[in-house]
């Protein structure tokens, strides 16, 4: 006659786990439920339940009081661990929420590396000081991959993706071109600079497979023609390193230059006005992350504190 087959045991859940573990720890079912802040009849039909999911009994009633099985004496031993481990994980948890620990990667068009990104990441970082933050500027056509390779929570970028690029974009601000010129420079004497003022001076301008680049082109142009760049480069910082060396003058961003190394360097509202747009560029495969959003909330911040078209920023800039 074949033996009868016994039934397999089911397992706990976690609440199942923290019931046995207080009933171990105080001894009755009343304080089990003093300590988990629960009845005692809750206490007694989770406990049974968990014998039933075990298929033997976890204590016995002698006199009285509960007295644990061997199994159950054996199953605490493992729950210690079980236990430090929930209670890790809702440390990690809460921290994570509140923002105080974690890692965040951030790139963003190089041209935002000498102020607007250092300046959030600074205030961030005052906030957040235990959060690491991976940051690094990166020409354009390499930010795309970067970021849609999960490289990077998000990106703040000066020129949209193309449609169909797995990413997701929003505006989140804007800045206006202003001219830059070496201190003592004899354009410095007008209130506005036009492309026309341009001509004739030694021009820091940008590739044309850029983002200022193609921006600034139609600016540039009129009817003698597009002014071609005497010296070329890539972004606002390289452009204000020249500038402040006294190699020419340059069309920068106005969020893209250290208002406190502005003193050697006088900045000058264009005509007519060119705007751009400030992107905010993260991934579609995955949802930003609450550091990430903390930290695009500090540069909202920043952005929107910033004077419109205004050539200098106030105090709390500098």
């Amino acid at each position: 006659m074949s033996a009868i087959s016994r039934p397999p045991a089911i397992p706990l859940n976690l609440r199942q786990i923290e019931v046995f573990h207080a009933i171990m720890v105080t001894g009755s079912l009343s304080e089990a439920g003093r300590m988990l802040c629960v009845s005692q009849p809750a206490i007694s039909r989770v406990l049974a339940t968990a014998e039933s999911r075990l298929r033997f009994l976890l204590f016995e009633r002698v006199k009285g009081r509960l007295q644990p099985t061997p199994e159950a004496r054996r199953l605490f031993e493992e729950v210690e661990v079980i236990l430090r481990g929930v209670a890790q994980f809702n440390a990690v948890a809460s921290s994570l929420g509140e923002q105080n620990e974690g890692k965040l990667s951030i790139v963003s068009s190089p041209s935002y590396s000498e102020w607007l990104m250092p300046r959030a990441i600074q205030r961030f970082r005052l906030r957040h000081p235990a959060v690491r933050v991976h940051y690094r500027p990166m020409p354009f056509d390499a930010l795309l991959p970067f970021v849609v390779q999960g490289h990077a929570d998000l990106c703040i970028a000066s020129m949209a993706p193309p449609d169909g690029a797995n990413l997701r974009t929003r505006e989140i601000g804007e800045g206006r071109i202003l001219c830059a010129l070496p201190k003592g420079h004899a354009l410095a004497a007008l209130d506005v600079v036009t492309a026309g003022d341009l001509r004739g001076q030694t021009f820091i301008g940008y590739g044309s497979d850029t983002p200022f680049g193609r921006l600034s082109s139609h600016f540039l142009s009129s009817e003698q023609g597009p002014l071609t760049p005497d010296i070329e480069i890539r972004s606002t910082p390289e452009a204000m390193a020249l500038v402040r060396q006294g190699v020419g003058v340059a069309l920068v961003e106005s969020f893209g230059y250290t208002p406190s190394g502005a003193d050697d360097v006088v900045l000058k509202p264009i005509s007519p006005v060119l705007s751009h747009k400030i992107y905010l560029i993260h991934s579609r495969q995955s949802p930003m992350s609450t550091l990430a959003k903390g930290f695009l909330a500090t540069l909202m911040h920043l952005l929107d504190a910033a004077p419109r078209g205004d050539a200098q920023r106030p105090p709390m800039f500098a």
